[in-house]
Parts: C-alpha cells; sequence; structure tokens
C-alpha cells in the first residue's frame, strides 16, 4: 500500500468517525482514536517505502552492511554467424553445454566447389604469369608494343586477386574457437544449409566472469573501484570475495539507481552465468 491510498483510506475512515460521531451535533470526538489511526497511517507509510526498497533488491542487515542483488554474467560472450552464403554444414562437433579450447574448429562447411573455384583461378593467374613473361622477352627486342605488355600485367593482377578473393573465402569454411570456453546455445545443425548472416552457435569464456549489480546512487559518495565486497550465490549458498571493476555512466533518474560492475577475486568453482545473489557491501564510514 503506497501513501497515496493510506491518506485516501484515512480520510474515509475519518469521514466514517465524525458521522458516527454525529459531527452535526454538539458531541466530542475521541480525540485518542485519532491519534492513534494517525499512527497507523504513518506505520504503513514507512512499510511501503521498505517495500519498494525489497523491490529493488535493497536491503540492510543486522552488521550495518549493505545487501543488493547480483548477478554473474560472462564478460566475453559471442554470437557466431555464417559469412558465407548456401554451403551445407559438414561438421559442427559441439553441442549446448560442451567445453572446448582455443583453435577448435567450431563450425565447418562443405566447400569442395570453392576450393575447385580457387584452384582453377589460380591456375588461370599462373597462365596469365607465363603470357606476361613472354611478352617481356618479346618487349627486350621490341617485337611488342608497350601496351601490350601493360595489359598482359593488369590481366595478372587481377587473375591473382580473384584467386585470392576465393582463398578468403575458403577460410571462412572452417570457424575456429577464438578462446576456451563453452557453447552455450547451438542454432544450426548438421547438413543445414543457412544464409549469411545466419547465427550458427553462441559461446562464452567461463574463466572471465562479471558480477551485475543495481545499487542505489547515493552510495556514490563511498563506493569507488576497487571497492571489496562479497556475495553468496544462491544456487549453490557458497560466499564469493570479489570488487568493484566498473561504475555506470549515468544515474537512472527515476529509480535513483546506477549500474555497478563487479569481478571475482581469483575464479570462482561450479559457477556459472545466469546465477544470482545478495552482494553485501560495508560503507567505509563504518569500517
Amino acid at each position: 500500500m503506497d501513501k497515496l491510498s493510506c491518506t485516501i483510506s484515512f480520510i474515509k475512515y475519518s469521514k466514517s468517525v465524525f458521522h458516527r460521531a454525529g459531527y452535526h451535533k454538539p458531541r466530542l470526538v475521541n480525540p485518542l482514536s485519532i491519534f492513534i489511526n494517525l499512527l497507523v497511517v504513518q506505520a504503513l507509510s514507512v512499510g511501503s517505502v521498505f517495500a519498494q526498497d525489497q523491490d529493488l533488491g535493497f536491503n540492510r542487515g543486522a552488521s550495518n552492511s549493505d545487501y543488493v542483488r547480483g548477478v554473474v554474467a560472462a564478460r566475453d560472450t559471442a554470437v557466431i554467424s555464417s559469412s558465407i552464403n548456401g554451403s551445407m554444414i559438414k561438421a559442427i562437433p559441439f553441442s549446448d553445454g560442451e567445453a572446448f579450447k582455443k583453435g577448435d574448429i567450431l563450425v565447418r562447411f562443405d566447400c569442395t566447389r570453392s576450393e575447385a573455384e580457387a584452384k582453377a583461378a589460380w591456375a588461370a593467374a599462373h597462365a596469365l604469369e607465363t603470357t606476361l613473361n613472354s611478352n617481356l622477352e618479346l618487349d627486350q627486342y621490341g617485337a611488342i608494343g608497350k601496351n601490350d605488355v601493360l595489359i598482359s600485367e593488369a590481366n595478372l593482377n587481377r587473375a591473382q586477386s580473384e584467386a585470392a578473393a576465393l582463398d578468403a573465402a575458403i577460410k571462412d569454411c572452417i570457424i575456429k574457437a577464438p578462446y576456451s570456453g563453452k557453447v552455450v546455445e547451438r542454432f544450426s545443425s548438421l547438413a543445414e544449409s543457412p544464409t549469411t548472416g545466419t547465427p550458427l552457435i553462441k559461446i562464452h569464456r567461463e574463466s572471465n566472469l562479471e558480477l551485475k549489480l543495481i545499487v542505489p546512487s547515493n552510495w556514490l559518495s563511498w563506493l569507488t573501484p576497487g571497492t571489496p565486497f562479497s556475495i553468496k550465490i544462491d544456487e549453490n549458498g557458497k560466499t564469493h570475495k570479489a570488487k568493484v571493476l566498473r561504475i555506470g555512466a549515468t544515474v537512472d533518474p527515476v529509480s535513483k539507481t546506477i549500474r555497478v560492475i563487479g569481478r571475482f577475486d581469483g575464479i570462482p568453482k561450479n559457477t556459472l552465468p545466469g546465477m544470482s545473489g545478495y552482494a553485501s557491501f560495508t560503507p567505509v564510514e563504518q569500517n
């Protein structure tokens, strides 16, 4: 119940009291009754504010420590998409939850046709290189025009560029892991032929976890990067030490809160992104 609802209820109650007391008659209303009702309204208002703080995840413990809710998140998360069009997925060895190492193949496409086109392009470039060398020899004896030599050189450069572009496309046929981590979700399956830009697999690095918290903006009077705190994870009941890594750039003017990013001291075991818990801070002035 908010303050407005409490006030309306008190007005209605007061009207009923005066009506029962017969305000048009020379009878007195018991002042003790009105005083008690005022105390009730004040208690309900304080309770409303306390409930709102609980909804935001703010609380204060018996040891004068301030508590907020925190969520574990992976700093490095990537959704890998297809950069080639129409090629069939030949292998996608890792499934949801499986771990991989840096350099492991996450997705392999069937690029047999592209590889053959690249070989043909390099063969054509080699033929044009032979033509250019012959024209250079003829040019030494004045048996060919300068323009013919320049045209042969330009044709060779174009052919080599086309072959190099095909080689670059073939490299996209194999997607390797940029770091060691786990598969969060796999969006594609074997034998599918996704189009360019289609999400294939989502991964994250487990060894680089962060804590995301929303704290009251008035904590900025003492909260700074490096401020220590502890967090108890709901899912496994373990308590970990952490420090404030970064403080958000803006304050929410409505809720009077600001985003804070923390980092564990060390690598916590059996702690996964998405877990949450209560983070405990001790303001500097209370130390």
